[in-house]
């Protein structure tokens, strides 16, 4: 089996390294369609596999390791998506909450399982809510939008909407808040700190900022005071690439920063140093192990996403002498192929069509 591996550029450098291809979450989007036909393993999270497989055609996904307890996929998942202790998670049950307030549109995160974001009208990043929103207020400045997806996000999204649109109104859900804990985690003061440091040493003409949305509220301040770029992690990498600022300062999780270091030794980067969990879950040794089982004999076990509403998935064991079973009753299963319902992948296309 030829296999392509795409990582997203979230992973940590050594994965990055053995990858064929390395993408930022929007990329794997719109990028999508050129796989059409062919293998890909694909790093990350398993949120990503999934729009990759919904904007293919006869793609076969496959991811290096996942871990299973009680019927339920554990990792390698996004804690906006399935709970791991600190953050709300997005639920179809947040899409018949925003229909009972009859917005003008109901746009849902990247980050939200296939299936919920084909109830909405579209899938939103930074750029593209503020694109649809202001397809609606420049009608006449006023309206609704329910966003559910990150709370840090969405209030972005919010002032940038309030700065020209004052009177337009924007929801956010879920209520409890859903939010990156690695983004978080980033202290504001040590942040700050670095970054008058920087500009101390360099002059601050001469030193770059940029941010993730899902940082907390006090570095969005700061950002905006500072007026920092905002982007996702296409963005993110782009951004500093085509500046003649050599110095840079980053708020986002470090395989971003080890992205750019990649494409050019001229910038000056520096970082909090965050590590997103559930990216670090695949790590080299579970890429190369996933390569050779699948070029021996094929996959360890399938994953269906065969339900709109968690439990998404079930699981079909094909070589149980492959999995390791773990003392909390968990199961790692390697080299798993995922297939997905095919009108849970067409709905869920046609609200990623939005970004494209």
């Amino acid at each position: 089996m030829k296999l392509i591996t795409i990582s997203h550029n979230y992973q940590t450098g050594a994965v990055q390294r053995i990858s064929d291809v390395v993408l930022g979450t929007s990329g794997i989007v719109r990028n999508a369609e050129r796989y059409s036909g062919k293998s890909v393993l694909f790093c990350g999270v398993l949120y990503m596999a999934e729009d990759l497989y919904a904007m293919a055609d006869d793609l076969h996904v496959f991811i290096p390791e996942i871990t299973l307890r009680d019927g339920k996929v554990l990792r390698p998942r996004c804690p906006m998506i399935a709970y791991q202790g600190r953050s709300g998670i997005i639920t179809m049950e947040d899409v018949r909450r925003a229909r009972r307030l009859r917005p003008d549109i109901i746009l849902s995160y990247i980050n939200t399982p296939l299936s919920v974001k084909g109830e909405t009208d579209g899938v939103y990043n930074g750029t593209s809510a503020l694109e649809s929103i202001e397809r609606i207020a420049r009608v006449d400045e006023r309206g609704s939008a329910v966003l559910i997806g990150d709370v840090n996000v969405n209030a972005w999204i919010a002032e940038k909407i309030a700065q020209k649109y004052p009177e337009f109104t924007i929801i956010s859900m879920p209520s409890d808040g859903v939010f990156c804990p690695p983004h978080i985690d980033i202290d504001p003061e040590k942040f700050i700190e670095r970054w008058e440091e920087l500009v101390k040493v360099h002059g601050e003409e001469n030193v770059g900022l940029e941010m993730h949305p899902e940082v907390n509220s006090l570095l969005q301040r700061f950002g905006f005071e500072k007026n920092a770029y905002f982007g996702g992690t296409d963005g993110l990498v782009r951004e500093p690439l085509g500046s003649d600022k050599r110095v840079w300062l980053i708020g986002t999780v470090e395989g971003i920063v080890e992205r750019i270091r990649t494409l050019t030794d001229q910038k000056e980067l520096h970082s909090p140093g965050v590590i997103c969990p559930p990216m670090a879950y695949t790590t080299p040794g579970k890429v190369e192990r996933a390569r050779e089982i699948l070029r021996e004999r094929g996959p360890a076990a399938t994953i269906h996403y065969q339900s709109p509403e968690e439990p998404y998935y079930s699981v079909e064991i094909h070589r149980e002498e492959l999995i390791t079973n773990g003392r909390d009753g968990s199961m790692r299963i390697p080299a798993v192929e995922l297939t997905i319902d095919d009108e849970i992948k067409e709905k869920g296309r046609r609200a990623l069509s939005v970004l494209l």
